[in-house]
């Protein structure tokens, strides 16, 4: 992946952004074409965290959503919603002959 860019609200402690680059920087053997960018924001609402992320392919941007009470925890369902958004574009995708 070419470009991983991650904010963080003032609530989420800065070793988040290390933690959402690796996961969602990982994505990329899942994607049918090469990602150029992802993006990641964290946002914290009283006791639950949200987290929103958007991947650019070449042809088509996936995004995803999720909220959960743990940084980790919520980037881990945010990219395993992005991973099977992903994996699902493989059967949409004609085979090139």
């Amino acid at each position: 992946m070419d470009y991983i860019q991650v904010s963080l609200a003032e609530a989420i402690p800065e070793q988040a952004r290390d933690y959402a680059s690796a996961r969602i920087g990982s994505l990329d053997r899942y994607a049918p074409e090469r990602i150029d960018f992802a993006w990641v924001n964290l946002t914290s609402d009283k006791s639950v965290i949200h987290a929103h992320a958007r991947l650019d392919l070449k042809w088509v941007e996936v995004q995803a959503y999720a909220e959960a009470t743990t940084v980790t925890e919520v980037i881990d369902l945010l990219r395993e919603r992005m991973r099977r958004q992903l994996v699902s574009m493989h059967r949409c995708v004609p085979a090139h002959n």
